[in-house]
């Protein structure tokens, strides 16, 4: 990206929450944490952010369920002591037990944090529905109990297996020679050993009956979310799933938006939204409501999800294609979406997709395909509904779970 000033360099880890077992639930998140911590060269935790702060620059990382991202961005001159901080941080962390001890503490309050959030624990119970008895079914930071039982060998077990070069990407986009960052990546890696690493779990339950899970909470407002099984990263139907999930509730003129908040004034929030993971995903809709008006916001919300499956008009349908290409173009003029891009496709699969043959993707697909889609994924058999809030008529809601 000649024109740009800065540079983002986004190293992929393929391991995340679905490779841990129970017992080892979030050590992916909490080998996340530690590498901040202090490598040989970096001994103190101030000394990895100095490094990059003081350049003006930004350093995070995150964990997702099908792999772990750390990624920088600075001004295009500190190319090269950023990569080498972040493979420092990747190869050379010291995790030391009164490091390890620290970090613990911060993890609990993170999920101290999580739990204190209604919105999160909607979201947990959703996933548990979503995953039962699986690893997507956890919360990616594990528990309390799951994080007091990780030990120092198991940290040091899990970056030997996964963090080495046979299951990394390393991503850069932004004012730097693709040639210039080969040289780089060269030099600071020639003598890391590649080990073999152990695959995810997959996923092979199929839900056969609707389900309901309700936390009571005294809050102002009653969190309602409705989801159902909804397709892969590679389903061909993806594309018409994520058009589907933008008609009725990505933007202001959505469905979902004009019927539930501008017509009713039920909801300040109502959003539609969808997940790909390697061999399943979700499609799902959000709302907070007013706890007197929720029974009618779930029949309203389920109204326009089981109005979808009649199809779409024309016009729907390009509003649609516009906003999904459109939002798409913008985000790759920054370096950092970039690099995120191509690391996210190379490491899940194996390719670096096109953007403009996505964009044809999106462009290409049709009403009867969203039809098919629709009348596919959106079925009674399949619906999970979770309420977080002052609500406890669990009769009430059974009754409501049908489109």
């Amino acid at each position: 990206m000649p024109h740009t000033r800065s540079v983002s360099i986004s190293i992929f880890v393929g391991v995340g929450s679905r490779y841990e077992a129970e017992e080892r639930g979030g050590i992916s998140h909490f080998v996340e944490h530690l590498v901040f911590k202090g490598t040989e060269r970096r001994p103190a935790p101030e000394e990895i952010s100095e490094t990059i702060e003081s350049t003006g620059g930004i350093l995070n990382a995150g964990t997702e369920q099908e792999f772990t991202v750390y990624w920088c961005k600075v001004a295009t001159p500190y190319f090269d002591l950023a990569l080498d901080l972040l493979l420092d941080m990747l190869r050379n962390s010291r995790f030391d037990a009164e490091g390890i001890d620290k970090e613990r503490m911060v993890v609990n309050e993170e999920l101290g944090m999580i739990m204190d959030q209604p919105s999160n624990r909607l979201d947990a119970l959703m996933d548990e529905m979503l995953w039962p008895d699986h690893p997507l079914g956890r919360d990616v930071a594990g528990t309390e109990e799951s994080v007091a039982a990780i030990s120092r060998n198991m940290i040091l077990d899990h970056v030997e297996q996964y963090y080495n070069p046979a299951n990394m990407v390393i991503s850069v986009a932004g004012g730097v020679l693709h040639k210039d960052v080969v040289q780089q990546v060269e030099e600071l890696s020639r003598d890391w050993k590649r080990t073999k690493q152990t695959d995810w779990a997959p996923f092979a339950h199929v839900q056969s009956a609707p389900q309901l899970r309700i936390e009571y909470r005294k809050t102002q407002q009653t969190l309602i979310s409705i989801a159902v099984p909804g397709v892969s990263m590679v389903d061909p139907e993806q594309y018409a799933l994520d058009l589907l999930s933008v008609v009725l509730g990505e933007g202001m003129s959505s469905r979902l938006f004009v019927e539930i908040r501008e017509k009713h004034g039920l909801a300040y929030d109502v959003h539609s939204g969808v997940s790909h993971f390697s061999d399943c995903g979700a499609f799902g809709v959000n709302a907070g409501v007013d706890p007197q008006r929720a029974y009618d916001a779930v029949q309203m919300i389920l109204d326009q999800v089981g109005s979808i499956r009649d199809g779409v008009s024309d016009d729907e349908l390009e509003k649609a294609k516009r906003l999904s290409t459109g939002r798409l173009m913008l985000r790759m003029e920054d370096s950092r979406a970039i690099s995120g891009w191509m690391g996210n496709l190379e490491l899940l699969l194996g390719e670096i997709l096109d953007l403009d043959a996505v964009v044809d993707s999106f462009r290409s697909v049709t009403s009867s395909q969203i039809r098919d889609v629709a009348r596919r994924v959106l079925v009674d058999d399949k619906l999970n509904m979770a309420v977080v809030g002052p609500t406890r008529a669990r009769r009430r809601l059974e009754g409501l779970l049908k489109l």
